[in-house]
């Protein structure tokens, strides 16, 4: 009976160290998509703006460019790239 009840307390320890790392996730996650919606607005803000020059394309080739080397984020590769043309 004792063993059956060491179980019970285990696994209820378990299933809240679950619920805690579920909730967890769940919350780190939501900013990062927020985020990643706010960068993406920031980059179409920024090839409008080049298109507005005429340089829509040239800027997005030049920051793809930035983005295989994956050092840049796609947001820091996008004005890198605009300040380039526009500079």
């Amino acid at each position: 009976m004792e063993e059956k009840s060491e179980q019970l307390r285990l696994t209820k320890k378990r299933l809240k160290i679950q619920k805690l790392h579920i909730g967890q996730n769940i919350i780190d996650l939501a900013p990062k998509t927020n985020q990643k919606s706010e960068d993406e607005e920031q980059v179409e803000l920024i090839l409008e703006e080049a298109n507005a020059y005429g340089l829509r394309q040239e800027v997005k080739e030049t920051a793809e460019e930035f983005l295989k080397d994956n050092v840049f984020s796609k947001l820091s590769a996008y004005v890198i790239a605009y300040n380039k043309w526009m500079g």
